[in-house]
């Protein structure tokens, strides 16, 4: 059984390249400047900076046995020192095709399955290899670990030169992870993201959701699904285009604070810039047989389809109101 307190016996005397250094160094930028193997050393309260910089990862040989003697002499259980141990050695052993260290080091300690899975994982998370990690993140021997922060990678993931190429609509690694391991979203930011990642894939299915959670937290997802219903920055999925969106959003069954939010936020907050935004507010009025707030409404022409613009139609309900346009609501 290798002792993970001596350096050689686990290392064999192998350490980073500088292309090594060099890619986790992009992985960290890819992550917003922290990998999850130094997620887990914050964890587990080891120290990964020396000297005000970083040690991980470690660019000559002293900062790599820095790093292995913290871990060896860590007041953590042994398990957790050879999950450690093992992400470093994946990390050289692609460098060392002659031999799989970390597989061989794995056995040699017996470490439990769960606890190899998951390292597994991270590693191939921190390495961008985000199919094969989700694969192994999503095992049911596992305990979550991470889960918010995974599912905020997963939908933020871009390569090594900062491009993403799938739509949003086509990802399937962020639901795939979220149905399987099942995230709290405790942080306001991926639980924006990934409303907002919901909504270009389905924004009936998103707006239920919504209603699902916490009640202190539905107007401000709320608010990131109508802001991505009408969102044109991305590449328009042809089977789900923006206006099929904003036509699905226009049909929502609001209950009536719901609605008297969406318009506020349509006519008076931040949505009343988005594109499409008084075209709703028509369609919702139309829809709820709020026929004279249509004809008293100033808004846009609007393009002509099918011989018909808002002009025109906000036109005929005033002829079709006659004497009864003094009436608030007219029940259909």
């Amino acid at each position: 059984m290798i002792d993970v307190e001596d350096y050689d016996d686990v290392f064999k005397g192998k350490s980073y390249s500088d292309g090594l250094v060099s890619d986790i160094e992009e992985s960290q930028h890819v992550h917003h400047g922290c990998t999850f193997f130094e997620r887990l050393l914050n964890l587990l309260k080891i120290n990964s900076r020396h000297s005000g910089r970083k040690i991980y990862p470690p660019k000559q040989e002293k900062d790599l046995r820095e790093l292995h003697s913290r871990i060896a002499s860590a007041p953590i259980t042994l398990h957790y020192k050879h999950c450690l141990i093992l992400y470093l050695l994946k990390d050289i052993t692609p460098s060392n095709h002659d031999t799989n260290l970390s597989e061989a080091f794995a056995m040699s300690v017996h470490l439990e399955p769960s606890f190899w899975t998951f390292i597994e994982g991270i590693w191939e998370l921190d390495h961008l290899q985000y199919e094969n990690a989700v694969m192994h993140l999503t095992h049911p021997s596992i305990i979550q670990t991470f889960a918010d922060d995974i599912l905020l990678a997963l939908l933020r993931r871009r390569d090594r030169s900062g491009s993403f190429k799938l739509e949003l609509g086509d990802d399937t690694l962020p639901m795939a992870y979220f149905n399987c391991a099942d995230p709290p979203l405790e942080g306001e930011a991926v639980r924006i993201q990934f409303t907002k990642y919901m909504a270009v894939r389905n924004v009936s299915e998103t707006y239920h959701w919504i209603r699902s959670r916490p009640e202190n937290e539905q107007k401000q997802l709320l608010e990131a699904l109508v802001e991505q219903t009408f969102h044109t920055g991305h590449q328009q999925s042809e089977s789900y285009p923006t206006v099929d969106r904003a036509v699905e959003l226009a049909g929502l069954p609001f209950d009536e604070e719901e609605e008297k939010w969406l318009e506020a936020f349509l006519t008076e907050g931040r949505g009343r810039m988005l594109p499409g935004a008084e075209d709703t507010i028509i369609m919702r009025r139309l829809a709820n047989g709020n026929f004279r707030d249509v004809a008293g409404q100033k808004g846009p022409k609007g393009r002509k389809i099918d011989g018909v613009t808002w002009d025109l139609l906000r036109n005929g309900v005033k002829r079709g109101l006659g004497p009864r346009s003094d009436e608030e609501r007219i029940q259909i």
